[in-house]
């Protein structure tokens, strides 16, 4: 029974089949219309068409960059003829050219500014320099130079700026009229503590600015430090020694008008005659020691 019935299912199986296959439509009318393909093909087209702008000018601009760029690179218009220089009141320009070294003909977007730059600061006159193009073929070229103000003596002569920083060595080439010397500190105390001797070194500076914003007072030509006895002001001529002991930078016009008022009170033979002037730590201005030549 099964086995009929199985047959019986097989053959309304084929039947079925065979009804379907005989009532199905031909493949070329279940295509769609033309017009439905046309539609869906102009719809992906649009869809497609800003990508593909979008490609074509990215591949635009890199193409016309390239040769844009080889242009500029190569062109004689953008070689460097000229070099505009400010700030170098010291430095000729032929020795800053010099310290550029840059070849004849370089091209203005090709030159390395950074290293321009470097060159020109590895001058101990330089502090600071600043190159920038000048379009299309010439540099401008910055300077900040170093201030000499003093010299100090560290087993030979160094020059120093107003930050109290040695800048230099000095040598036979220098312009060294004028300078006030700064003694006391040795090369030992210089190298195991530089900052500290940089400080002492602008207080130094400050103290005899300081002292020559009166033009009735002497002329400084050195400037002592010991670590004892404090800051000592040494007079251009005569050599006149002031002591000022360990003062604070806002005690030292106190230290100054007691001097003003010692050195008013001596007539013009005295003041080649004295040899020293003490001011002592926090003392009214009446207590300065003065010192004459033979006593």
């Amino acid at each position: 029974m099964n086995n009929a019935q199985n047959r019986t299912k097989g053959k309304r199986s084929s039947r079925s089949s065979a009804s379907n296959r005989r009532h199905l439509a031909p493949f070329w009318t279940r295509l769609p219309s033309a017009s439905l393909i046309a539609a869906s093909l102009l719809k992906s087209g649009r869809r497609a068409l800003p990508a593909t702008a979008l490609a074509l000018c990215i591949g635009g601009v890199i193409t016309g960059g390239y040769y844009s760029y080889q242009w500029a690179t190569h062109a004689p218009r953008f070689a460097i003829s000229s070099l505009q220089f400010s700030g170098n009141e010291r430095s000729s320009e032929a020795v800053l050219e010099e310290l550029m070294q840059l070849e004849a003909g370089t091209n203005i977007f090709l030159v390395d500014i950074d290293a321009l730059e470097e060159r020109l600061e590895s001058s101990p006159w330089i502090s600071h320099a600043e190159v920038s193009r000048d379009l299309p073929n010439s540099l401008e070229i910055e300077v900040s130079e170093e201030r000499a103000v003093a010299l100090v003596d560290l087993e030979g002569l160094y020059l120093a700026n107003e930050s109290g920083e040695l800048f230099k060595k000095a040598s036979s080439t220098d312009k060294l009229d004028g300078l006030t010397i700064i003694t006391g500190l040795t090369r030992s105390e210089f190298v195991s503590a530089p900052s500290e001797s940089q400080a002492k070194i602008e207080f130094a500076l400050q103290a005899a600015t300081t002292f020559a914003s009166s033009s009735a007072r002497p002329t400084i030509g050195e400037i002592h430090l010991d670590a004892s006895h404090g800051i000592t002001l040494i007079t251009y001529e005569e050599a006149i020694a002031i002591h000022l002991g360990n003062p604070l930078l806002a005690e030292l016009e106190d230290r100054y008008q007691a001097f003003d008022s010692a050195w008013n009170a001596l007539g013009a033979e005295e003041h080649a005659a004295v040899r020293v002037f003490r001011i002592a730590d926090r003392t009214p201005s009446d207590r300065v020691t003065v010192a004459f030549a033979g006593n």
